[in-house]
């Protein structure tokens, strides 16, 4: 049985399960969002909810809105504040960092366990080959009041990645180039298993910006082998065979960063084809690269020149322990004084409800996963993706660098 299969069996009361069967399964773990929190407080009052299936492993994060920007916001998020605590949920308040991010760090994402949240890239959990679900309001206050979700057993398909690619290449820029290759036709709805030894190379922080970007590829689920820094799994993933139709070869051999244009993930291109072009707008965080390591890159980066006067720069940690850690490692100092405006820990710009919204006809450059029309508040202004080491290098350039100016 594929990874998924094996969980959802061990979840179910089936001896064994195939894919497009729809099952009933117990849950581990729900976390839910403040900007849908509301939603959620609604359907559990319209049908008489008073109490969850334990607490203990529900949790409430404040990420969203982290800086309210007007009053009907605050009245929202203290309705869900209230919500929250008369369940005696676990509230992570709001400055505590992305949800994905701390459940990450927290160890809410363990091996062989389901985990639903009310948030698409609560997928990131595959970095730890859980099986990891963004899920609807209405799904999510089942979970929480019965324990129990229901789903169709995903098809498997195994993502082969050949060789290494470049020097300044990172996993973030993979994505881009799988997006723009391949599209989503192949993974919709599917677990990815990914495989390679490459993959065995990555740190955990590297691995996390593969699984968040699953429900950009539009899969299901996606799990990664264990590496650096990761706990093995209970079963291997195994080896298909070379004929099996279900496996997928990526090869990456010497593969350059990549940026993605407005306004899809997948129109994705190669960072020379991009070079020289005019950014004001530069925001380095979101669930996707928002870890230890973005930032580590970003300040060895900053270190070595100031942002460029005409870019706007914003810096986002994605939890208020990459934030400390930053700090004790010097990096937010660097970030500072280089010119970046660093911001308490949360999903900051990349919602688009709250600074910094960008100016009608800016360009912004992003490490976020998504870059729809208006994804950033404001539908006049372009959103370009790029890793957090392209993402630096155009802020002190004031355009978009080519892969010979990466250091």
């Amino acid at each position: 049985m594929s990874l998924a299969e094996q969980i959802i069996t061990a979840h179910s009361n089936h001896e064994q399960v195939k894919p497009g069967e729809l099952l009933t399964v117990s849950i581990d773990r729900v976390y839910l969002q403040d900007g849908n929190s509301p939603t959620i407080r609604r359907l559990f009052a319209e049908n008489s909810f008073t109490k969850v299936f334990d607490p203990s492993r529900i949790g409430v994060f404040f990420d969203h809105s982290v800086l309210s920007p007007d009053a009907k916001m605050t009245d929202r998020l203290r309705e869900a504040e209230t919500f929250a605590t008369n369940l005696g949920l676990s509230i992570f308040k709001a400055g505590m960092g992305i949800s994905h991010v701390v459940a990450l760090e927290e160890g809410w994402f363990e091996p062989g366990t389901i985990v639903v949240g009310s948030d698409s890239h609560t997928c990131t959990g595959g970095a730890l080959q859980c099986l990891a679900l963004g899920m609807g309001a209405s799904d999510i206050t089942t979970a929480m009041v019965t324990g129990k979700t229901w789903l169709r057993v995903p098809e498997t398909v195994w993502l082969e990645i050949l060789g290494i690619p470049g020097q300044h290449t990172r996993t973030k820029d993979v994505m881009l180039y799988l997006l723009a290759k391949l599209g989503q036709r192949p993974f919709l709805y599917k677990s990815i298993e990914w495989i390679g030894k490459w993959l065995n190379t990555l740190t955990l922080d590297a691995v996390a910006t593969i699984a968040n970007m699953t429900v950009e590829l539009g899969a299901k689920c996606s799990f990664l082998p264990p590496g650096q820094e990761r706990p093995d799994t209970l079963t291997p993933i195994q080896q298909p065979d070379d004929g099996d139709p279900r496996r997928i070869v990526l090869d990456i051999e010497g593969l350059p960063p990549f940026v993605a244009k407005p306004h899809s993930p997948s129109n994705s291109f190669p960072l020379d084809e991009c070079r020289g072009e005019p950014i004001n707008y530069v925001f380095i965080g979101s669930c996707t690269n928002s870890r230890l390591e973005d930032l580590a890159e970003v300040a060895r980066v900053f270190s070595q020149e100031k942002v460029h006067p005409s870019i706007h720069c914003l810096v986002t940690p994605g939890s208020q322990s990459v934030y400390l850690e930053a700090l004790h490692q010097g990096y937010v100092e660097t970030l500072m004084r280089a010119g970046a405006i660093v911001t308490p820990p949360g999903c900051g710009a990349c919602l688009g409800t709250q600074g910094t919204i960008p100016a009608s006809g800016d360009r912004v450059l992003s490490t976020m996963n998504r870059n729809f029309l208006g994804r950033m508040g404001n539908p006049k202004a372009e959103i370009w993706l790029a890793s957090p080491l392209v993402a630096a290098h155009t802020a002190i350039r004031g355009s978009i660098p080519g892969t010979g100016d990466l250091i």
